[in-house]
């Protein structure tokens, strides 16, 4: 392995300098008078230079263990439950509690111990057979890996500030989000629009994509008279499940609603993907519906598809796409909960090039934009939002959330420096397809957003199985493909390792050479879901 101390010292670097101009900003528009006192500095550097030494370790730790994965020793069936008995006797706990309306879980239930950088760490191992690389990141959610210790440090200038209880913000709004509000409108791509935009900040993106459905069709029933208009969408996606996003048609959430009313309310969800192949179908559908009134607005993920395969959204596409939206008014809802940040900027490089001088953008975001903690915001230009139907987005705990986290976040993914970076490890991750023969087409997404296509279901969860199994590492399940998604902060070398693992296992497993172990847990996990794949119906011979 190669020193990769300038690697982590230029990470160091954009990390502080983004957390001092967080600081700054902070202490100029509070005029000092929530300054830390001395020994609350203190505290708060013993504890930034325990969580640094923790981060930095484990950076170095995800490279060794990459290593070992590529040299064939890093075996190990325990990682799965059925032959982990303490983990076993904890699954079946949570079991018995865990709500089945609420489970996607992978592989039947993996139980995480604890999980720091881009590692998790499985119960019932030790810290070395137990440990993970996670380039599932939880669907891109701690895209800046697990206790970031400068986002550690956020959360815990909000204790000493007497910020992070803050909540009933309905009731009485605070300083902290007048301050936060001041630097996310800047986020905002439409720049002439900054100043008369509004934020909602909720717990999830399942909330504020319902708060953006809800209102867009609120603006088209109140200003365009479009009384018998939804919110047009792809089918097959997923926006969560609250409010109108229940009517959500992927994994099936629209059920139970279908089965009550009919139909669904806020959204049809009736589009093809927005991709090269199906653009015709896509634009004739969208122009047939505007010209029949039926369209308040558009639903789209604007980069890539993250359900759908994490496939790209077809530029031309939405060229037309906004040409149209444009001639009749209609607001377009750009979803970017699992490209933020890692899609080419922190929108995303669509969102940049396309549609940043359409004046009805509504955008939403969640998770990623915490890195992993519970938040959620949409932004929405005043023309749509004041046209809100009173309460009806109204929660106790609204406008809430990790803000000063959030507000670094947001200053780290801008930075030109790391975007710069992210764009070599994703060319990176292309040139080793390259090299080890792994058909270019069958690499899905961009930069580190990416999907890798097997062909099957019954494949995928092959792959995800085999990955686990035999080097440690942990993908998600999508159709036909698997998520891999990486911390975008793992060590370049770490990240050429895991495509190459990657490009190898999956090239072993669709020419048959699956091991004993990997069949025998393939086939006790036949019918249960590895994810947010189907489940599979055969079985494979041993």
């Amino acid at each position: 392995m190669k020193n990769h101390s300038h690697e982590i010292k230029f990470i160091e670097d954009v990390a502080n300098t983004a957390s001092k101009n967080i600081l700054r900003k902070l202490s100029k528009y509070t005029k000092n008078e929530l300054a830390l006192k001395s020994d609350e500095k203190k505290i708060l550097q013993r504890e930034s230079n325990l969580f640094k030494k923790k981060f930095r370790d484990t950076l170095i730790y995800s490279l060794k263990l990459s290593q070992e994965a590529l040299e064939g020793n890093r075996k190990s069936a325990k990682r799965v439950w059925y032959f982990n008995q303490e983990m076993k006797a904890k699954r079946k706990i949570i079991d018995g509690v865990f709500p089945h309306a609420a489970r996607a879980w992978i592989l039947d239930g993996l139980i995480i111990k604890k999980q720091y950088a881009g590692i998790k760490y499985l119960v019932g191992l030790n810290d070395l057979d137990g440990a993970v690389l996670d380039v599932l990141n939880s669907a891109s959610s701690i895209n800046l890996g697990a206790e970031n210790p400068w986002l550690l440090m956020m959360d815990r200038i909000e204790d000493f500030m007497g910020w992070k209880d803050n909540v009933c913000n309905a009731y009485h709004p605070g300083l902290r989000q007048s301050f936060a509000f001041e630097i996310l409108k800047n986020l905002y791509p439409v720049k002439k629009s900054r100043k008369n935009l509004y934020i909602h900040m909720e717990s999830s993106a399942s909330i504020v994509d319902s708060i953006a459905i809800e209102t867009v069709n609120a603006y088209a029933e109140k200003v365009l008279k479009l009384d018998n208009a939804r919110v047009l969408a792809v089918d097959g996606t997923w926006a969560g499940g609250f409010g109108s996003a229940r009517e959500a048609t992927g994994f099936g959430v629209d059920n139970q609603q279908i089965r009550r009313m009919g139909k669904a309310t806020w959204v049809d969800r009736s589009l093809p993907a927005p991709t090269k192949d199906y653009r015709n179908e896509f634009i004739k559908k969208l122009s047939e519906k505007i010209a029949k009134k039926q369209v308040s607005g558009l639903y789209l993920e604007p980069d890539i598809l993250g359900d759908l395969g994490l496939i790209k959204t077809d530029i031309k596409l939405l060229l037309e796409v906004k040409k149209l939206m444009k001639k009749s008014r209609l607001p377009i809802i750009l979803d970017c909960v699992q490209q933020l940040g890692r899609t080419g900027s922190y929108w995303g490089e669509n969102v940049d090039k396309i549609f940043s001088d359409f004046d009805l953008l509504v955008l939403t975001t969640a998770k990623s934009a915490s890195n992993g903690q519970p938040f959620g915001m949409v932004m929405l230009p005043s023309t749509i939002e004041k046209e809100a139907y009173p309460f009806t987005q109204i929660t106790t705990n609204q406008m809430n959330g990790p803000l000063l986290r959030v507000l670094l976040v947001a200053e780290l993914l801008r930075d030109y420096r790391l975007q710069n970076w992210f764009e070599q490890k994703s060319n990176a991750i292309e040139k080793i397809a390259n090299q080890e023969k792994f058909p270019i087409k069958n690499l899905f997404g961009k930069f580190l957003n990416r999907g890798v296509f097997v062909a099957t279901n019954d494949n995928a969860k092959l792959v995800q199985i085999a990955l686990l199994v035999e080097d440690g590492v942990l993908v998600g399940a999508l159709p036909s493909a698997i998520r891999y998604q990486p911390m975008l902060l793992e060590l370049s070398e770490t990240n050429e390792n895991v495509a190459r693992i990657i490009f190898r296992r999956v090239k072993q497993v669709l020419k048959g050479n699956v091991s004993k172990e990997v069949k025998k847990i393939y086939n006790l996990m036949s019918g249960v879901s590895s994810g947010l794949a189907r489940e599979n119906k055969g079985r494979l011979k041993n």
